[in-house]
Order: structure tokens, then C-alpha cells, then sequence
């Protein structure tokens, strides 16, 4: 939280109160009407910046997630049997994929050429 100052008044409240009733001035203009309304001097500087700050975009808060990884069934999948002797749902459906591009007897000779 911003400390007062000695003199109660809040410099950059005061700007922008300013700045919201007087959209069309200055900095160097805006300093001197402000200097002049608080009985402080104001730098055309400070104001330049509080416009600034004023109307700056709001920024996004938060970190980036992960980048996203190879997608489910891009990838061949190897044929991998279980302790039990049992397949996986995965590498039937391959299976199905290359019966459905090929008759069973080509397939078939895949398979034997591979094994």
C-alpha cells in the first residue's frame, strides 16, 4: 500500500483525477495545473508516466502450460503381449486399420514375412 506523504496529498490520485476530467492535455501542461492545485511542483515526467501506466493494456497473469505432446494413434503402435498371453485394444485396431486397406491374405503374408 502507498505511504502518504507528509503533506496528505497523494501525487499520482491526483494526476489521475486530472487526467480522467482533462483527457485532451499535456504532460507539460498537466504538471503545471496539478503543481498549482496540490502546491507541489510536478514534473511533466511523472505525469507522462502515470498516463502511461493509465492507459497501458492489462497483461496476462500466469505461466505458459506444457507444450503439447504426440497425439494417440499418430504413432504405430508395436504389438505388445501381456503376462497373460493377452493383446492389447490398441494393437487389434491396427490390425483392423491394415485389414481394412488390404484383403486377409495379403495381410497375412505381411504378418509372416515380418514374424
Amino acid at each position: 500500500m502507498a505511504r502518504n506523504s507528509k503533506s496528505g496529498v497523494n501525487v499520482s490520485a491526483a494526476i489521475r483525477d486530472y487526467l480522467k476530467a482533462n483527457t485532451d492535455v499535456g504532460p507539460t501542461e498537466a504538471a503545471a495545473a496539478i503543481g498549482k492545485q496540490i502546491g507541489k511542483k510536478v514534473s511533466p515526467i511523472y505525469v507522462s508516466n502515470i498516463k502511461t501506466i493509465m492507459n497501458a493494456k492489462p497483461t496476462k497473469k500466469g505461466r505458459r502450460g506444457r507444450k503439447p505432446g504426440p497425439k494417440p494413434g499418430r504413432i504405430a503402435v508395436a504389438a505388445r503381449v501381456g503376462s497373460n498371453g493377452s493383446v492389447e485394444l490398441a494393437t487389434i485396431v491396427v490390425v483392423k486399420d491394415l485389414l481394412g486397406r488390404v484383403s486377409a491374405d495379403t495381410a497375412k503374408q505381411r504378418i509372416d514375412l515380418l514374424a
